[in-house]
């Protein structure tokens, strides 16, 4: 029989590092990096001058109407001198715009509707299908008034990418 030391049962004497009584320090693991839209938002924070963050503390009640429907009216005669204001009232134009089409669009289909449907089951088809389009023109209407009061200029998805007004306005 020959005898192995591949399968040697007896326990093994740890190694002399393992026996000190002192502590061994090991490097903590690299951080991975943030995602790219943390690393823009965090310099477009650090780089804010001073004059960008009085520009959007002295127009935020500006910039908050432009989300709240035919109100976008106000900032679209009054609001254009801030930088701020203008982002804010290009998403918030083409929003309203949108929900104006949208109106309309239900109000067509509805009408040309009533011949082929049933005028109950027309009734009820568009107030659904309008009742979601409202949800989702409510839900990017409350997440532009967080991206005001939060100071940001952020885009709404779907639309934030789209230019509507010239964002390149007068400067102060």
């Amino acid at each position: 029989m020959v005898e192995s030391d591949d399968y040697d049962l007896k326990p093994q004497e740890p190694a002399p590092a393992a026996r000190s009584a002192a502590p061994i320090e090991t490097a903590a693991p690299a951080a991975a990096p943030p995602p790219p839209s943390v690393l823009t938002t965090t310099r477009q924070t650090q780089e804010a001058s001073a004059e960008e963050v009085a520009d959007i503390r002295q127009n935020k009640g500006m910039a908050l109407l432009t989300y709240l429907g035919v109100l976008v009216v106000i900032p679209l005669v009054f609001g254009q001198h801030s930088k701020f204001v203008r982002h804010h009232l290009n998403q918030g134009l083409l929003l309203f715009v949108l929900e104006v089409v949208a109106w309309v669009g239900c109000k067509i289909i509805m009408l040309l509707g009533y011949p082929l449907l049933h005028f109950h089951a027309m009734v009820y088809l568009t107030s659904f299908i309008g009742g979601l389009i409202w949800l989702v023109f409510g839900l990017l209407s409350l997440l532009g008034l967080l991206h005001v009061a939060g100071g940001s200029f952020a885009n709404l998805p779907m639309i934030g990418e789209y230019e509507v007004i010239n964002l390149q306005g007068s400067e102060d």
